[in-house]
């Protein structure tokens, strides 16, 4: 029945999902300025006895709105007394339902309203029949109740913002992320494009982008409860504690320093030059470094890190040669050979003649470490340990800087560091009892069979 019904007796439904932009609705007003109240399609309304199933004296002649929420709102502005409206008896569990698909078929539905109206329907129905009642996936109901996790100030910003622009599959996958997350991937990921006019970031990225901060934030957590019950808390180099854990996994970390990574349960850090005690030509015990560096890694998986840093490095090379990888990086000359057997490899870049790199052995040590790389001088062992490091962190190489520096330190040595490098070939494998013999503790040996 469709007949004329004052606008003061007529209020809004709680839950309506439609939403509509200032410039439709000054088009839907100007066209009822100028056809008037009979050329207006009618409000459905429905008696508000019928539609809270509570008939009482009080509630006759009221109505609630079914269907036409901005026609009635537009009416009022324009001062109309009355508006034409089609009144049927209709619950308002049924109204829900025919005013969502009404405004699905012919309107602009907001999807936080879209999501209030999913959950007044919970707990009496579950997901599966909301999606059967509204006449949409169940996939859809549970997307935009995921809604409903975004912080308040998170709506507001994405209120304010052009409708349109952000979509719900942009605010899902955010929803899932603690509120000042929420936060840090709005502004970085769709407010600030949006300012520097760039285009918006795609949905995949935006899901890409939460997956990282998932992981980042158990990655923490994870490493705070390693922390409570480590043993070396601290790193061995630096004294600081770690910052993030290593590409090693627990229980291997990163100081915050980037010194040095190291072994929570043991205390040994990832790569560790062999120091032995000898007497200099003075008579007087000192410490020295030797030529090798004690690697947490085994050969097979050096030798697995750096032929996956070559297949992306292959395009960047001026030229390759059957047997091992060579080329130019970073301005020096630089080759990969892992053509050997398995359980040795060798790496190399040099500029000019000077030259700088390791060779690597499976060591079994005693105290853990996995493989012994070897280089040139003591005094490369950090560039060895830094060669290496730099190819579990996704690159390879060394600045040419370095090597270039290298090249020109000309300070004199001494007698004694000469006199070491004449006999330093015959000093690779000595005799265990010529090492006691130099050494105040004979734990501290270094024999050819095993180190300590």
């Amino acid at each position: 029945m469709t007949s004329l019904v004052s606008v003061d007796k007529i209020e809004p439904n709680e839950w309506n999902p439609n939403v509509m932009g200032e410039v439709e609705y000054a088009a839907l007003k100007q066209d009822m300025h100028v056809h008037g109240v009979n050329g207006v399609d009618a409000i459905l309304v429905s008696p508000k006895g019928k539609f809270l199933d509570a008939p009482h004296e009080e509630l006759e002649g009221f109505y609630v709105i079914v269907d036409g929420e901005h026609r009635w709102r537009a009416a009022k502005e324009l001062g109309w007394k009355e508006v034409l409206c089609e009144v049927r008896e209709i619950s308002e569990d049924d109204a829900k339902a025919l005013c969502y698909r009404r405004n699905r078929e012919r309107g602009n539905i907001d999807p936080f309203k879209e999501a209030l109206l999913f959950k007044t329907e919970l707990p009496k129905l579950n997901q599966a029949k909301i999606a059967g009642k509204y006449g949409v996936d169940q996939s859809t109901v549970s997307h935009r109740l995921s809604l409903l996790k975004l912080d308040s100030d998170v709506v507001k910003a994405v209120k304010d913002l052009p409708r349109g622009i952000i979509t719900p599959s942009h605010l899902e996958p955010i929803a899932s992320l603690a509120p000042a997350d929420q936060k840090l991937v709005l502004k970085e990921e769709l407010v600030t494009p949006l300012k520097s006019r760039d285009s918006m970031p795609s949905v995949r990225w935006v899901q890409s982008r939460v997956a990282r901060i998932k992981e980042v934030r158990a990655e923490e957590m994870a490493l705070a409860k390693a922390l409570e019950i480590a043993k070396y808390p601290k790193c061995p180099q630096c004294h600081e504690k770690p910052s993030d854990i290593s590409h090693q996994g627990l229980p291997w970390v990163r100081c915050r320093n980037w010194h040095t990574a190291w072994n929570l349960e043991t205390g040994k850090r990832e790569y560790e030059p062999e120091v032995s005690r000898q007497k200099n030509l003075a008579g007087e015990t000192e410490e020295r470094v030797s030529r090798t560096l004690r690697c947490s890694h085994t050969v097979k998986e050096l030798h697995g890190i750096f032929a996956e840093r070559l297949k992306e490095l292959i395009p960047k090379l001026d030229k390759i040669s059957t047997l091992k990888v060579s080329g130019i990086l970073e301005g020096a000359e630089f080759s990969v050979d892992l053509t050997g057997y398995s359980h040795i490899m060798a790496i190399s870049t040099h500029h000019g003649r000077t030259w700088l790199g390791f060779r690597a052995e499976d060591h079994e040590y005693k105290t853990g470490e996995k493989s012994a790389v070897q280089v040139n001088d003591p005094k490369e062992i950090e560039l060895a340990r830094q060669l290496i490091d730099n190819a579990f962190q996704g690159k390879l190489g060394i600045p040419v800087e370095k090597i270039v520096a290298k090249k020109r330190k000309g300070a004199k040595k001494s007698v004694e560091e000469q006199v070491h490098e004449l006999h330093a070939d015959d000093e690779e494998e000595p005799l265990e009892a010529e090492n006691i013999a130099t050494t105040d503790d004979p734990a501290n040996s270094l024999s050819s069979e095993e180190a300590p």
